[in-house]
């Protein structure tokens, strides 16, 4: 891109890639801590958005003086999602966000997507999963090999048995 990194901040956009970017020697706060550009110490991170945070994700509040690295990859999940709306973002692009998960942490990132999106944030979801995209998914795009060989709403895939068949080889 051509932008310059204060006008792609400017954006709003958050990005939670598929090994998640955790920084596995730094405690969950410090990882926070990169991410809130307006707070140099976790007393100046806005008190009502970390509550938001903690609600979704009990583990980052739990385990807030602990090094990532200890975390279990379901808790390092959620940090990585939570470090990505420690600030208020309009759009969140999230890579493989349920690879490795257990099931009941699956439904937890389900849940809190779900907060976000009635928050008012905007989900660009990457996902294998077809069952956890189509819990949080308005639209849908079927990519082969890079190229997308479906796009139409959530809904009608999930009502067409056929079509998911032929692009997914599945029936939802």
């Amino acid at each position: 891109t051509h932008m310059n990194t204060p006008d792609i901040a400017a954006l709003n956009i958050a990005y939670v890639p598929e090994n998640m970017g955790i920084f596995s020697d730094l405690t969950v706060e410090e990882n926070m801590l990169l991410a809130a550009r307006k707070a140099s110490r976790a007393q100046q991170m806005d008190a009502d958005r970390l509550a938001w945070i903690y609600a979704m994700f009990p583990a980052v509040e739990k385990f807030w003086h602990h090094p990532a690295g200890k975390l279990s990859g379901g808790q390092k999940q959620m940090l990585a999602v939570a470090r990505a709306m420690v600030e208020p973002r309009d759009l969140l692009i999230v890579d493989e966000p349920s690879k490795g998960l257990a099931p009941a942490i699956v439904q937890n990132m389900i849940d809190a997507f779900q907060k976000m999106k009635a928050s008012g944030v905007s989900i660009l979801l990457v996902e294998q999963n077809i069952h956890f995209a189509q819990q949080l998914g308005d639209s849908v795009a079927v990519m082969d090999n890079g190229r997308v060989i479906h796009a139409g709403s959530m809904a009608a895939l999930s009502a067409d048995p056929a079509l998911q068949q032929s692009l997914l080889g599945l029936a939802l």
